[in-house]
């Protein structure tokens, strides 16, 4: 092989060198770009949850009631097997979310409890029915019972909710799935 033949070869062995240099960039360049995509998205997912905690902070500022209301709504819903946007709307219109609410007929805070007729049946610690915790509590007992036994028929449990079995030709139940809370949540 002459001197012809080892250049040739050096430029052959350079040029597929180079050929594969080259992928080697594009491929890189590739990862680098999906890099850079999955770090924008990260930080403006981040963003999004800085932004979320910021709203939320200065809301349980400017609402602390109301706030922890929605808290204690969350997690006794979640332990009864409801869904909260239902609950806040029966809150809603049973009570206003005044948690110091009482009716004519004895029904007491948020969910107002009627506490003249489930004092015995749910032994009803009078002091505590305009705690929180407590009303929603019972209120979600009260309700869980009626689903029960109306086979799961959230109308007629609501129905029976705020009316026992005197039904009054209300539209609570109506009221309550029209609510802003339920408007857009999966509900009955």
């Amino acid at each position: 092989m002459g001197l012809a033949g080892i250049f040739l070869a050096s430029a052959i062995v350079l040029s597929a060198r180079q050929a594969e240099s080259q992928k080697t960039i594009a491929s890189l360049q590739k990862t680098v770009a999906t890099l850079n995509h999955k770090i924008s998205a990260h930080q403006d997912a981040i963003a999004r949850t800085d932004f979320y905690r910021f709203q939320e902070n200065v809301y349980r500022l400017h609402a602390p009631e109301f706030t922890r209301i929605a808290d204690s709504v969350f997690t006794l819903s979640n332990k009864h097997g409801f869904n909260p946007y239902l609950v806040m709307a029966i809150i809603f219109v049973e009570s206003r979310f005044d948690r110091r609410a009482v009716s004519g007929k004895g029904a007491c805070g948020l969910m107002q409890v009627n506490y003249p007729v489930w004092k015995k049946a749910l032994n009803i610690d009078r002091v505590r029915l305009f705690q929180v915790d407590y009303n929603i509590e019972l209120g979600l007992t009260i309700l869980k019972g009626y689903m029960l036994e109306t086979k799961g028929d959230i109308v007629r449990a609501l129905i029976l909710y705020n009316n026992g079995y005197n039904y009054t030709g209300n539209n609570f139940h109506e009221r309550v799935l029209a609510s802003r809370f339920c408007r857009n949540a999966d509900i009955g």
